[in-house]
């Protein structure tokens, strides 16, 4: 939003340039989530206590302590990380570029199924929430259309390589095999913070 602000008013305002550059738009970002999240974080966690009375219900193999000291904490949290994030990229973000909404098609698709898996353990009182293969299958489904739209979006000649961080001209052509290695990433990332998550009911530190 601002950025078409700034693109279609700075030549009376030359402040405006300012959200010109990516620096400060991240910061800009940044500080948007952090205050979103700490005005109304207290307000969502209201509303998601007042129809979770019990708190998550934890895995059995997790620390007997979270029991005790966690107890009543509600689930669903990720619906104000969502938040916080989606008001930080209309405002701060280039909404022209397409590698923003295939980010945010990822984060929203994703956190959609989180939201089922939370869903179903809060209305089923268990940890057990959405059968694993049910979400894996989703997760591919998802990584697969989200790993096309990479792969059409990105110049052909780079459509399919592999570059690594802090050496500029050192690259791996993937070729086909660009395709499962971006949904084992995808699915991968996701997961990672799902076992996280489900161990101690938080996974905010760790990411």
């Amino acid at each position: 939003m601002l950025v078409y602000i700034s693109e279609n008013y700075i030549n009376y305002f030359s402040f405006l340039n300012l959200f010109s550059y990516i620096t400060f738009r991240t910061g800009g970002a940044i500080l948007t989530a952090l205050f979103f999240s700490l005005i109304f974080g207290e307000t969502l966690i209201k509303f998601l206590s007042s129809f979770q009375p019990s708190g998550q219900p934890f895995r059995k193999d997790g620390p007997e302590r979270h029991i005790i000291e966690k107890a009543g904490t509600p689930t669903m949290g990720g619906v104000l990380i969502l938040s916080s994030i989606l008001i930080s990229v209309f405002i701060w973000s280039d909404l022209k570029n397409i590698y923003i909404w295939i980010t945010l098609f990822s984060t929203l698709s994703f956190g959609l199924i989180g939201l089922i898996d939370d869903y179903i353990k809060v209305k089923s009182l268990k940890n057990d929430g959405l059968r694993a293969y049910k979400r894996i299958i989703l997760q591919i489904i998802l990584s697969l259309f989200i790993v096309f739209l990479i792969y059409n979006s990105l110049p052909k000649e780079l459509n399919s390589t592999l570059n690594f961080p802090f050496f500029k001209n050192f690259f791996i052509d993937l070729g086909i095999f660009f395709i499962p290695f971006g949904i084992f990433l995808i699915i991968g990332s996701a997961n990672a913070v799902n076992l996280t998550d489900g161990l101690d009911g938080l996974a905010t530190v760790p990411i």
